[in-house]
């Protein structure tokens, strides 16, 4: 068997499908472009296929990760134009590789997200004060949010309150830009299958806690890239062993 890492990305409609429609959408691109994929066995099979880490309903990307197991070789152009050509629009292969037999699996590697998070202010701040509030927001020793977790005793359902520390997995926030009431940012967060935090509850905490009023409803994210820890940096998936 080998085994082709893609990156893709995932635009417009296609922000609002649920992950499982995703991989769908791909296991019949495959069968399309009659590409050599590898099938599991048994009664169902399906073609062998495995993403890094689920992306949010609503949220674009240009670094979504997956690996594929073929049967045999294709040239990697090949399968990426034939791949391409039945996919739908918004979604896109930007780059593979095979990559060696022993590398671990996208979900167990990675370790980062890379966000660009696009918010609009309730009133005008200049860029300094801005980040002023975001350094002293980072300065806490924790910053503590509230969720529901679903919980079921004695066959019967009911949501508990839940106290979680995110500030270890606010790796940082950097201001890019500003333009009237307009404020780019870029997030990096953990990420993994251990540690996983979405941006938008680091959003919802930015507003709770600065002088940083968000207008509701107005904030865009979009995935930059996904990062893994190698030796004491963090880099691309795609920098693997071929």
């Amino acid at each position: 068997m080998l085994r082709i890492r893609c990156r893709f990305s995932k635009k417009d409609d296609m922000v609002y499908i649920s992950h499982l429609d995703l991989v769908k959408f791909f296991g019949r691109a495959m069968r399309r472009a009659n590409v050599p994929i590898a099938y599991s066995q048994g009664f169902n099979p399906h073609p062998i296929m495995s993403f890094a880490t689920a992306l949010g309903i609503g949220v674009a990307s240009d670094a979504e990760y997956m690996d594929i197991q073929l049967d045999r070789e294709i040239e990697v152009e090949l399968f990426m134009k034939t791949v391409n050509a039945t996919l739908p629009k918004g979604l896109c292969i930007l780059a593979c590789k095979y990559i060696d037999k022993s590398e671990k699996s996208l979900m167990s590697i990675v370790a980062r997200s890379v966000y660009a998070i696009e918010i609009k202010l309730e009133k005008r701040m200049n860029k300094e004060n801005i980040e002023k509030e975001i350094d002293e927001f980072l300065k806490q020793d924790e910053i503590i949010y509230r969720k529901e977790r679903k919980k079921k005793n004695k066959g019967k359902r009911y949501k508990k309150i839940i106290e979680v520390d995110i500030r270890q997995s606010i790796c940082n926030i950097e201001v890019l830009s500003l333009a009237e009431k307009k404020v780019i940012m870029k997030m990096i967060l953990a990420a993994g299958s251990e540690n996983n935090l979405k941006p938008e509850v680091v959003i919802t905490k930015l507003n709770e806690m600065t002088g940083v009023s968000i207008v509701e409803d107005s904030v865009k994210v979009a995935r930059l890239e996904l990062l893994k820890k190698q030796e004491k940096q963090y880099v691309s998936l795609m920098d693997v062993a071929t």
